[in-house]
């Protein structure tokens, strides 16, 4: 329901002047209720497509699992191609020359000597640890080594090897008789003797009762 602007007269619906006081109506006035305007239509949502992910764009970690697997395959492939490594013999030493050994009789043992070091190893040992090595050389030994010094005078002839330096010697006794033995030997040559017994006297280690072999 509309009314005129002019003089407030009710304005018949669709008229053009008032027909109270003739003013032409140019709008509604306030108060007045316009009809509803429907709103424009909203356009239709545009449908997107999807897209399947990338291998490898989950979070920067496609690249995780072939790092796995091949850290796998080489640490079987380790195991499997690595030289298995045995443990050394108990009864086998190595000397400072290289020269291995066999065990030592048992301390006390009348048995023949079945050791042999090295007559640098021996000086060393007994340097080093006097009372260690006398427990580990008690009973007979075989002591290899360099001539240092030919026969001695004395009642019972002896020579010296080269200790741990060239400058340090081991001294070998041999029983009263053997110089005979003894004479085609010559300073530098390499010699293997047995002896019933060795100790550590003033720094020197001493082989004694000895005899080639």
């Amino acid at each position: 329901m509309a009314f005129c602007s002019q003089c407030g007269a009710e304005l018949a619906r669709d008229a053009r002047f008032c027909g109270q006081c003739g003013a032409a109506v140019s709008g509604t006035t306030p108060g007045v209720t316009a009809d509803p305007v429907a709103p424009p239509p909203r356009p239709n949502p545009v449908e997107t497509q999807s897209f399947p992910s990338q291998p490898g764009a989950r979070g920067g970690r496609g690249w995780l699992l072939p790092v796995l697997l091949v850290i796998a395959v080489l640490s079987i492939a380790y195991l499997l191609l690595a030289p298995a490594r045995t443990p050394e013999p108990a009864t086998r030493t190595d000397t400072p020359e290289g020269q291995a050994t066999t065990a030592a009789t048992e301390p006390g043992s009348d048995a023949a000597p079945t050791r042999t070091v090295s007559a640098a190893s021996l000086d060393s040992s007994f340097v080093s640890d006097p009372q260690g090595a006398a427990a580990r050389y008690a009973g007979p030994v075989r002591v290899s080594g360099t001539i240092a010094t030919m026969v001695q005078p004395g009642p019972t002839p002896s020579l010296s090897m080269e200790g741990r330096t060239r400058f340090n010697y081991v001294i070998v006794n041999f029983p009263a008789g053997y110089r005979e033995r003894l004479a085609p030997l010559a300073k530098g040559q390499v010699i293997i003797v047995a002896c019933g017994g060795v100790r550590a006297l003033g720094g020197t280690t001493i082989l004694s009762d000895c005899r080639l072999d």
